[in-house]
């Protein structure tokens, strides 16, 4: 059996998704944090230099949708998180981009604007570090996440834009849950695990979003068994 190692920065949400990934075809892997100033050995891992890395056998995949890709080629009779009927796949690999690359700035948003929510995160990206790496990581966390943010746009819209453009998003998945119990088809895909892996994260650091995701009981009972 391949040994397989998850390099990972705790609370990278395409992290998480990677080791879900991994939990939902059943494989078993052990994971190196980069918590603290590890984070600086992160760009030696690959050319790329970003987490999440997965090694199998001394093989190194990087982003969280190569290793999606790899994942199901590598290993075919396990379960597959791509479904198998073309238009299906279309629309997992659709919700899969939309969560990889809109949803993850309204996390970034929310998890850098609310006083308890950067705490939360500042701790999880701490965790296992001495306790002053904590007070070098709450202004380079906000600092980076910040630019992120203004570079994508959403840094650029003014607070109330953005908390009602993400409640329509959860209307929206809302209302995908209440027809179906999954996004796509009928069984858990890598839409699932993409879009869920981005809520959590919210879910996790943001006590009043938290509370918003789970008011819709659609998402709330899918939520409970994505994560």
């Amino acid at each position: 059996m391949a040994k397989i190692v998850l390099h990972q920065w705790e609370i990278s949400p395409f992290c998480q998704k990677v080791a879900r990934m991994l939990r939902f075809k059943g494989l078993d892997f052990e994971t190196v944090n980069y918590n603290g100033i590890l984070g600086a050995k992160v760009p030696t891992l690959t050319k790329v230099g970003k987490v999440p890395v997965l090694d199998i056998n001394g093989k190194r995949i990087q982003d969280s949708t190569r290793i999606a890709r790899y994942l199901d080629e590598a290993y075919p009779d396990l379960a597959k998180l791509y479904p198998v009927h073309p238009l299906e796949k279309v629309y997992a690999e659709l919700w899969e981009d939309w969560a990889d690359e809109l949803l993850y700035f309204y996390e970034i948003h929310f998890r850098i604007n609310d006083v308890k929510a950067l705490a939360a995160a500042v701790k999880i990206a701490s965790e296992g570090r001495p306790v002053h790496e904590a007070v070098i990581m709450k202004p380079l966390l906000k600092a980076g996440l910040n630019m992120q943010l203004k570079m994508q746009g959403l840094g650029r819209m003014n607070k109330e834009s953005i908390e009602q453009e993400f409640k329509l998003h959860l209307n929206r998945i809302a209302l995908v849950l209440e027809q179906n119990n999954w996004l796509v088809g009928h069984q858990q895909s890598i839409a699932d695990i993409a879009v869920g892996s981005q809520l959590l994260e919210i879910i996790r650091t943001n006590d009043k979003f938290s509370a918003e995701i789970l008011s819709h009981s659609s998402i709330a009972n899918w939520i409970d068994r994505v994560k």
